[in-house]
């Protein structure tokens, strides 16, 4: 079997003729692993669009970028495009082969020696952020994915498949190896088959109930395209809860080097082999990029000791004989803010202070003024600096001190969305699936009693094999446990992070279930802080359809063909 530095197979493809070998190979780093890089010869601007495109499509992203010489294709054929902006797969072959551009090569080679010189050399780290590694890491597992995603400090960007847009199959589940030859090994391998059975039996019946119910009115929508858009996403939404998080998906991100060196090490010291196996593919990709410029990237004792005694410490010393279980879970529930200060007299202090230049007030005399005005004074002046806020503008810098702690618990389909908002600072447990799950919309409708009573069955059958499974492999169980199991996490937030928050995960085409926990954490934020939250635009509405979104989606996409 091919090795392809992942747990699983090499994502299908096509047999590659020998110019798109040349072209791959000179933008990518391999054409035969599951890991690899973009080099730098493709632009920045074009690894954004192909990633794009990648995460709503079934291929791999270097198959992706060859069917960009098709679509050039269809439009110079269309007589969208001339012939000097048309070049198909032979002709940029030839051109590298012939390697007739040394001015580029004299330019790459003066970038390294300088990036050499001063990066590594005088220790100047702040340039290591100037440069980016780009990865596509294929057919890994969605706990990988919560790994990859979560480097400290928090500067990345990624692009991962997408669970509303695409089905998945059985045949991509990693099983972790931890469990191989385990007393578990067999019980854990029928619920993964049962999650995934009940995944593919239930998209067919998910979708003829959202049609017959019209949940979805054709009659609203523009366009053929924006209404299956919507419909497909909702059906998903449904049904994407049976889906294991040990199921495989595939992601490109770009990390700086100076974030990617620390988080590949705290990688390389976790506990689960699939991450360890992955990071130590991430270093052999990235050393063909950068070999002289790679420092400090091996697993880190430090790391990897003090989780263990700590592990240790809590086990021994802390217990819960009464361990929560939740069967669907309330808003007020799911939401609980545990340290907040004086926020309104907070934000408007650091106004005052931010534009008292000419006065030379400190940060605590101005504090001390607010408190002393009325409360119609401070209302005049929060609106002062909100009441033009735009759409798309963030809130001002002055809104950015102290924080917000929240705890969430959330399922974790929820989780993998939040989690994106790297601004914040992040805590989440593991043991996915010991403390219960949570249901999807609809599931109280009498169309969804078929769903509902095969979705208890297994749920309940995961949970109890989760906590029975914690007790020896408490990272392990994460592969066992679903979309819809509940984990627990906190988020610690500045204020203008909290509008962020509030009003992008509100929107109509979120997910219901993260959408829900986002308004709860509103309504408790609104109580402790009513002034400021008058300015936040948050959608509190009950329900809302993607209409809107997929229609201004299908305008743009038929601008840009021209249609």
């Amino acid at each position: 079997m091919t090795i392809t530095w992942t747990l699983t197979p090499l994502i299908p493809h096509k047999d590659y003729t020998e110019s798109e070998k040349i072209v791959l190979l000179h933008f990518f780093t391999n054409i035969d692993k599951n890991i690899y890089c973009a080099t730098n010869n493709l632009s920045n601007q074009l690894w954004a669009f192909l990633v794009w495109q990648y995460s709503r499509s079934h291929v791999s992203l270097r198959d992706r970028f060859l069917k960009l010489f098709d679509d050039t294709q269809k439009m110079f054929e269309d007589g969208k495009i001339t012939k000097e902006d048309y070049i198909s797969v032979d002709e940029l072959a030839s051109a590298i082969k012939s390697n007739n551009n040394p001015k580029l090569e004299i330019f790459e080679k003066k970038a390294s020696d300088f990036l050499y010189k001063w990066w590594v050399q005088y220790g100047h780290n702040s340039l290591k952020d100037a440069d980016r590694i780009r990865y596509v890491v294929e057919w890994v597992s969605q706990v990988f994915t919560k790994f990859i995603e979560a480097p400290f400090p928090c500067l990345w960007d990624f692009q991962e498949k997408s669970t509303r847009y695409l089905e998945f199959s059985m045949d991509k589940i990693v099983f972790p190896p931890e469990l191989v030859w385990t007393k578990y090994e067999t019980k854990a391998k029928e619920l993964l088959e049962k999650l995934f059975e009940n995944y593919k039996n239930m998209l067919p019946i998910v979708r003829d109930f959202v049609v017959k119910n019209n949940i979805i009115d054709r009659d609203e929508f523009s366009s053929e395209w924006a209404y299956m858009a919507t419909l497909n996403a909702k059906i998903f939404d449904i049904t994407r809860y049976f889906l294991p998080n040990s199921v495989s998906t595939a992601l490109g991100a770009s990390f700086s080097t100076r974030t990617l060196e620390t988080h590949l090490s705290w990688m390389l010291s976790s506990p689960l082999e699939e991450i360890r196996t992955i990071a130590q593919s991430m270093y052999e990709e990235w050393i063909k990029l950068s070999p002289g410029l790679l420092r400090h990237v091996k697993a880190n004792d430090f790391e990897i000791k003090r989780k263990e005694e700590l592990a240790n410490y809590v086990r021994k010393n802390f217990t819960n004989e009464n361990l929560p279980f939740y069967k669907g879970i309330r808003d007020s529930e799911r939401v609980q803010i545990v340290r907040y200060t004086d926020i309104d007299n907070e934000i408007l202090a650091s106004l005052v202070y931010y534009n008292a230049r000419w006065v030379f007030y400190t940060f605590e005399e101005c504090l001390e003024k607010v408190k002393t005005m009325s409360q119609t004074e401070k209302e005049k002046l929060m609106e002062l600096a909100l009441k033009d806020r735009w759409e798309f503008d963030r809130m001002p810098r002055e809104i950015q001190h102290w924080a917000v702690l929240a705890q969430f618990i959330m399922d974790f389909a929820a989780y993998r969305d939040l989690q994106r908002h790297r601004a914040t600072k992040q805590l989440r447990q593991w043991a996915c699936g010991i403390i219960g799950y949570d249901y999807p919309e609809f599931v109280d409708e009498k169309w969804m009693e078929e769903y509902k009573a095969k979705y208890d069955e297994v749920m309940t059958e995961v949970t109890a094999f989760a906590k029975e499974l914690v007790k020896e492999y408490p990272y392990a169980t994460e592969y066992i446990s679903a979309f819809w199991n509940l984990v627990s996490t906190t988020y610690e937030m500045d204020y203008g992070q909290v509008a962020y928050i509030a009003e992008l995960r509100t929107t109509p085409h979120c997910h219901q279930s993260y959408r829900t926990l986002t308004q709860e954490f509103f309504r408790q934020f609104s109580k402790i802080a009513p002034i400021y939250s008058k300015y936040i635009k948050a959608d509190m509405r009950a329900w809302a359809s993607r209409k809107e979104q997929e229609e201004k989606a299908e305008a743009k996409r038929k601008k840009l063909l021209g249609e």
